[in-house]
């Protein structure tokens, strides 16, 4: 048997393999995070942590002991510490643990914890990098679902996500008119519900500006809500710009000043183009995104 992989645990051990009942492989029954990590210092780590926490018990499965994950964070870390990367992306997953055949729900089943570190390169990030980067958004005909009991829960059901990610760098899309590479200008995909209101990115919380005024879509019905997308909504209030969480159209989009994205890999990334609108970066956002870099070693946890 070959030797597990080191940037992979499961429950507290080095392995590559989960049992074949796990539900998180059966049914997504199950939740994840995705947590910046640079010089051994988790981002957001607190925020990351209460999400996951409140999330589980909405979905009614035991949430991990924080210390639990940061004691596998700690250990996968400790094993990669001599690679040239020192940047990484810590993977959660929670699954509700292995059970019989069928939704049906045993007070036996146990939770099963899984910690996956992956490199980063700085300049895929702006948090890391300290430039606001930009590139172009996608607009996607995958919908997102609209289901208020699951909606801004980070939960494993992400085929959605999945056929919308690939809908750009097909071989039939994977080129402009100029022969230019979509994917090294397209910096996510733009997702809608049923009702035709914008909601996310397929890995990203959408932000737009008008007029020094910053608005978000509402993710009453759809989508997830990202740790970063209640630290940028932070940050604009202790700057004073008025935040207005709507239900939007495309059609509003396209009369925009700005639009940005947000994750907690990427921190902000600028949108200069959407189909055939053009964007530019604001003072609001720039405004934001200097605050961003200011204060993100204050939601730090070292390990």
């Amino acid at each position: 048997m070959s030797k597990p992989h080191k940037n992979n645990m499961i429950n507290g051990v080095k392995a590559d393999y989960l049992n074949i009942n796990d539900r998180a492989i059966h049914y997504g029954d199950g939740l994840f995070e995705t947590i910046l990590c640079s010089n051994n210092k988790l981002f957001y780590w607190k925020q990351h942590y209460q999400r996951l926490q409140l999330s589980s018990k909405k979905l009614k499965i035991s949430c991990p002991d924080e210390q639990l994950l940061l004691n596998d964070i700690n250990t996968l870390i400790a094993e990669n510490i001599n690679s040239a990367n020192d940047s990484y992306v810590i993977k959660i997953i929670v699954s509700r643990g292995v059970g019989e055949r069928g939704y049906k729900i045993s007070k036996a089943m146990k939770t099963s914890r899984f910690v996956l570190l992956s490199a980063i390169e700085p300049e895929y990030s702006s948090l890391l990098s300290g430039r606001l980067l930009t590139g172009e958004l996608y607009l996607c005909e995958q919908q997102v679902s609209i289901n208020e009991n699951l909606a801004g829960l980070k939960h494993l059901n992400r085929l959605e996500n999945v056929l919308a990610r690939n809908e750009w760098g097909s071989k039939k899309q994977s080129r402009n008119k100029q022969g230019a590479a979509l994917d090294n200008k397209i910096v996510d995909g733009l997702m809608l519900n049923a009702n035709q209101h914008v909601i996310e990115g397929t890995m990203s919380n959408l932000f737009a500006v008008k007029s020094n005024q910053l608005y978000t879509p509402d993710l009453t019905l759809s989508g997830v809500k990202g740790i970063m997308r209640d630290e940028i909504i932070n940050i604009a209030n202790k700057l004073d710009i008025a935040v207005s969480i709507v239900n939007m159209s495309i059609d509003k989009l396209f009369v925009m000043d700005e639009l940005f994205i947000s994750n907690s890999l990427i921190g902000m990334k600028s949108v200069n183009k959407l189909k055939d609108s053009q964007y530019k970066k604001t003072d609001v956002t720039k405004s934001i995104f200097k605050t961003l870099i200011k204060t993100r070693d204050d939601y730090v946890q070292v390990v």
